[in-house]
C-alpha cells in the first residue's frame, strides 16, 4: 500500500496520543492526528478546540477549529477565554498538539509573517494561543513538514 509522507507522519502524531488524553487541537494535520487516535486507538481522548468547544465527537472530519460538526454531540461548548482559563491555564490539558508554519533552532514558532513585518511576502493566520498552549500543556507537540523553508 503507498501512502504520502504526510499520511504517514499522521499516523506517527496520531501514536503519541494516549486513551484518556485531554488534547488542545491545533489546525491542520494535528486536527487529522488526533481524530484519527480517537477513531483507532484512544477512544476516550477528550478534544477540545479553540473555538470552545470540549469534548468533540464530530461526525465528520472537521473543516477548521470553529467547524459547526464539532458542536454535536460533544460535553460542553464554552467560550475561548473559558478553554483558555479554566481548561489550559489551570493543568487540564495533557497535550497541546500545533502545526508551526517555520520554526527555528530554538523551537520558536512563527505563525505571524514570512518575510518583514512591515511588507511581509506571507502573511500567516497567526498564533492562534501556541504560546499558552506551549507553556501550560502538560505535552507539547508541533507537527510540520520536514522543510528547509520551514526550519
Amino acid at each position: 500500500m503507498k501512502y504520502s509522507s504526510a499520511e504517514l507522519m499522521i499516523i506517527n502524531a496520531a501514536r503519541l496520543l494516549r486513551d484518556g488524553d485531554v488534547v488542545f487541537v491545533g489546525v491542520g494535520q494535528p486536527n487529522l492526528a488526533c481524530n484519527l487516535a480517537k477513531r483507532t486507538h484512544a477512544p476516550n481522548l477528550v478534544m477540545i478546540y479553540e473555538a470552545g468547544v470540549i469534548g468533540a465527537e464530530p461526525a465528520r472530519l472537521p473543516l477548521s477549529i470553529g467547524d459547526p460538526t464539532l458542536v454535536s454531540g460533544s460535553l460542553s461548548v464554552v467560550s475561548m477565554y473559558d478553554i483558555f482559563t479554566n481548561y489550559l491555564q489551570r493543568g487540564n490539558v495533557d497535550v497541546g498538539f500545533m502545526g508551526g508554519a517555520q520554526i527555528d533552532k530554538y523551537g520558536n514558532i512563527n505563525a505571524t509573517v514570512i518575510g518583514g513585518y512591515e511588507h511581509p511576502k506571507v502573511r500567516l493566520p497567526g498564533s492562534g494561543g501556541s504560546q499558552e498552549i506551549a507553556a501550560w500543556a502538560n505535552r507539547c507537540y508541533i507537527m510540520t513538514p520536514h522543510q528547509k523553508r520551514r526550519f
